[in-house]
């Protein structure tokens, strides 16, 4: 089973208001449990590349809202209601 971080940001104030957000997952590395994916994400020494990596593919910061980490059968179902245009890679 395979585990990945995945970045929920906030709406834009420029958006019109709805339920779908923009979603960044991380895609390299992937985890064998939540516990390692968790622990990755609160690791000091981990996240600030994670945060330049963020900032590589948006050009314009965005506000995080919630840094999760998602199994893949529940993220593909997640994936399933959004748009190509909310997911980034």
């Amino acid at each position: 089973m395979n585990w990945f971080i995945v970045v929920l940001f906030f709406q834009l104030p420029s958006e019109p208001a709805s339920a779908d957000r923009d979603l960044y997952i991380f895609t390299d590395p992937t985890y064998e449990s939540k516990t390692i994916c968790e622990a990755t994400v609160t690791d000091p020494q981990v996240y600030p590349s994670l945060v330049a990596k963020l900032i590589n593919e948006y050009p314009i910061p965005r506000k995080i809202e919630k840094v999760f980490c998602v199994e893949e059968k529940q993220l593909r179902e997640i994936l399933t209601g959004l748009s190509a245009e909310q997911v980034k890679y």
